[in-house]
């Protein structure tokens, strides 16, 4: 048949993947999550730092605030 004497074309036959580029790009975002993770986490830390927490019990007796 005319179609098995045609020569397939594959587009993706000369992809390769870059793995030294994929590992390094994949590293950096996950550095850059996990800083600005432990900033955030510092940041709320610091600017609760100084105040005093502020817990609410609820009873049988009404709200209190300690």
């Amino acid at each position: 048949s005319a179609l098995s004497s045609a020569p397939e074309y594959d587009p993706d036959a000369e992809f390769v993947y870059d793995y030294q580029t994929l590992r390094i790009g994949g590293l950096t975002f996950v550095a850059v999550i996990m800083i600005l993770s432990v900033l955030l986490l510092a940041s709320n830390k610091i600017r609760r730092c100084g105040k005093p927490r502020v817990s609410v019990l609820i009873s049988d007796n009404g709200i209190q605030i300690r």
